[in-house]
């Protein structure tokens, strides 16, 4: 083989290996859609309510299966939304209890508000002439009134409130008799400036329960005041106190086991008490029940005057 012979099949093979599908660039892999996580859809049929300040308000509705059920309006934490009801809606339809849950004004979907008024909780402004927040009342308000065109009496209807939202269901009941009873979780003093404690001096003789945290010590701390009065004045036969390990508000229901079905188990009998009730001498230790009339820093509880005596 001449030297120019074999110079031209070095050429050639070259050439080739150029040319080969190996030699060009891999085509980019197909991208991989990401997985949507799955919608968690509440139970019960959508709906909107019109409050009579006017604003419009989104809501999920599940009937009680049996005549003499009660339904509840469901109000959520401050910030919140009604979906943090979501597996405690779950287990009431389940049950066969009604509910109506409420996205509250400013909060979820319940953001239609009237001709200047802020729209959302992000601007709503806490003031000695007004406070946003305590118009809540009207969307109970608006809710009761659903229930009553969906044949769902007065007396049949009762509420269940978290953290803000259980503040303004002790107000709304103890201005309004026929509300049958009220669970609250994570009860407060004072959120967002919604006083409670003359609320529950004036809620009488009708079952109300009380859901607190170990974890959550002001909470606790001011728990074992609301449940002070709640037993003054509701009947030791009607005030209820669960004490859960951790969490805040409807994360409560999620963060302990059981803890669901025990307020369920309160509203079929919310006159016996369950055997996780504490009494108050284990918030406050050595025995001694705290002094109602003073908050946990001292300094004397500020009353509502539209609950005054």
């Amino acid at each position: 083989m001449t030297r120019a012979l074999a110079l031209a099949l070095v050429v050639g093979s070259a050439a080739r290996a150029a040319e080969s599908p190996a030699s060009k660039p891999a085509a980019p892999a197909e991208a991989v859609p990401a997985k949507k996580p799955p919608v968690r859809e509440m139970p019960g049929e959508p709906v909107e309510l019109l409050t009579a300040d006017g604003w419009t308000l989104s809501g999920r509705y599940s009937p009680s299966k049996e005549e003499d059920q009660l339904t509840f309006v469901l109000l959520h934490d401050g910030k919140g939304r009604m979906q943090n009801w979501l597996f405690f809606c779950r287990k009431m339809a389940a049950r066969g209890v009604g509910f109506l849950a409420v996205d509250m004004r400013g909060h979820g979907a319940s953001v239609k508000a009237p001709p200047g008024k802020p729209a959302t909780w992000r601007q709503f402004i806490v003031s000695r002439r007004e406070n946003p927040y305590e118009g809540i009342r009207e969307d109970i308000a608006a809710a009761a009134k659903f229930l009553e065109e969906k044949g769902v009496p007065p007396e049949a209807v009762a509420l269940g409130g978290a953290d803000l939202g259980g503040s303004v269901a002790l107000k709304y009941a103890a201005l309004h008799p026929e509300v049958a009873m009220v669970f609250v979780l994570s009860p407060g003093i004072s959120y967002r400036e919604v006083q409670t404690v003359n609320a529950v001096r004036a809620y009488k003789d009708r079952p109300i329960l009380f859901v607190v945290a170990d974890d959550d010590r002001k909470t606790v701390a001011e728990a074992a005041i609301l449940f002070q009065f709640a037993r003054q004045n509701a009947g030791e036969q009607n005030a209820s106190l669960i004490q859960t390990a951790r969490g805040h508000g409807t994360r409560m229901l999620y963060y302990n086991k059981g803890l669901m079905d025990q307020v369920l188990d309160w509203i079929d009998t919310p006159v016996k008490v369950p055997d996780v009730t504490t009494s108050t001498e284990t918030f406050v230790g050595d025995g001694a029940a705290p002094d109602p009339a003073v908050s946990p820093d001292g300094t004397s509880l500020d009353p509502d005057p539209s609950l005054a005596d």
